[in-house]
């Protein structure tokens, strides 16, 4: 009776083995397969400025770097030499792992954690000596800790080295009403922030560049391909490119002895924003056809005021122009006024050819008006910028960023 069912049970293994052994191998094949796409995943470096493949990562308990590739022996983990455990895919903990760039011989560059979880948004700043770069992106890191999280429903973090304590730098001296310290590094590490939505958890990962004026200047010569080490313009999503009004032609020449009152730059706007042109053609970005990216031009110092020569900023580029050309046009909004005003006297300044420079090499060109202190810097009284978010957040909403509220 026996005998009866062993022959058939023997047929059975001999037919369902190879199929269980096939299924198991398909299996773990679309495991491998479903694992290595999960795992590509790229950021950018902060310092090199170039695009790194996410593959290494720093072990959490001896700060070894450890190659992360799913392989077919080990799809998901992988052992450090110290016994650590590591995820090899995002799924299970991979973004928790300080990611490494492995460009910066011999040692690798850490970058952060989370990197490669957001869509990352690359920004440079972009304008001469003492046009007020430095002081914009500080009070837009001092707005971003705090209006910017209360008004749009978001939470800031600095992910990279470096960031978090300039952050508590800049609120440090704005309320001592103390200017930042400018800018002296040709190319500096990126000033990175994660804004991530607190109510879809959506976010990005944001890099601004604020590069030393001196780079555009002066033309010619030896620093004409200046812009070649900054890789990032090869990738970049928008551009700041920032005008201290004291550097006009008129603006000079009218207020002449009243200009050490505010700082300002000598270097002609023109030359700045030629050099830039060329900048990148030098990265083939800008070879007989529009870029991609937007730009916002963004006019400095607009607090500016002297009783005693009629000087009063304001008026013509601030809130009291903008309010005024709503007056006589309701159907504009705010910013819209704003950009008309400042457009229209930048072409009275004669910044014309300016204009027509960025405006035939980007998508789209905006104009905005900023103070980045609030008032002339006077110890002990804290700043209060105007309007520094303005072009930022118009920039991250032409990336279609859905990560803002209002309130």
């Amino acid at each position: 009776m026996i005998e009866s069912f062993i022959a058939p049970l023997i047929l059975l293994v001999v037919f369902t083995a190879p199929l269980i052994y096939l299924y198991r191998v398909v299996y773990l094949l679309r495991q491998y397969h479903w694992a290595s796409e999960q795992a590509r995943q790229h950021t950018i470096c902060p310092a090199c400025h170039r695009v790194v493949q996410l593959t290494f990562f720093m072990c959490p308990d001896c700060n070894q770097a450890n190659e992360l590739i799913p392989t077919e022996k080990e799809v998901f983990y992988q052992q450090c030499s110290c016994g650590k455990m590591l995820p090899k895919i995002p799924q299970h903990g991979r973004n928790e792992l300080v990611a490494l760039c492995p460009n910066h011989h011999p040692n690798y560059y850490p970058i952060s954690k989370y990197a490669g979880t957001y869509p990352e948004v690359v920004i440079p700043i972009v304008g001469g000596t003492s046009t007020g770069k430095s002081a914009f992106l500080a009070a837009w890191t001092v707005y971003s800790q705090g209006q910017l999280q209360f008004q749009h429903g978001v939470g800031v973090t600095f992910p990279f080295k470096g960031s978090p304590e300039y952050a508590k730098d800049c609120i440090r001296r704005f309320q001592k009403g103390v200017p930042p310290i400018k800018t002296s590094i040709v190319n500096p590490c990126a000033l990175g922030m994660d804004i991530v939505s607190r109510t879809n958890r959506k976010g990005l990962r944001l890099y601004l560049y604020d590069v030393a004026g001196e780079v555009f200047d002066p033309l010619g010569g030896a620093s004409e391909n200046a812009l070649a080490p900054f890789e990032y313009y090869d990738f970049m999503d928008g551009v700041i490119f920032v005008i201290d009004p004291f550097s006009t032609p008129v603006i000079r020449q009218k207020y002449s002895q009243s200009l050490s009152n505010f700082g300002t730059s000598d270097k002609p706007t023109d030359d700045t924003c030629e050099k830039f042109i060329r900048g990148l053609y030098e990265h083939n970005l800008a070879r007989n056809e529009y870029h991609f990216a937007s730009c916002a031009v963004v006019i400095t110092k607009a607090d500016a005021k002297d009783d005693k020569y009629n000087l009063d900023l304001d008026s013509l580029i601030g809130e009291v122009a903008a309010k005024t050309k709503m007056r006589t046009e309701p159907d504009l909004s705010f910013e819209d006024a704003l950009h008309e005003v400042c457009a229209m006297q930048l072409q009275n300044w004669g910044m014309g050819r300016v204009l027509d420079l960025l405006e035939g090499h980007f998508k789209e060109v905006r104009c905005f008006s900023v103070s980045a202190f609030g008032h002339s810097p006077q110890t002990d009284i804290p700043f209060a910028s105007r309007r520094v978010e303005l072009p930022i957040l118009w920039l991250l909403k032409k990336q279609r960023q859905t990560i803002f509220t209002s309130r």
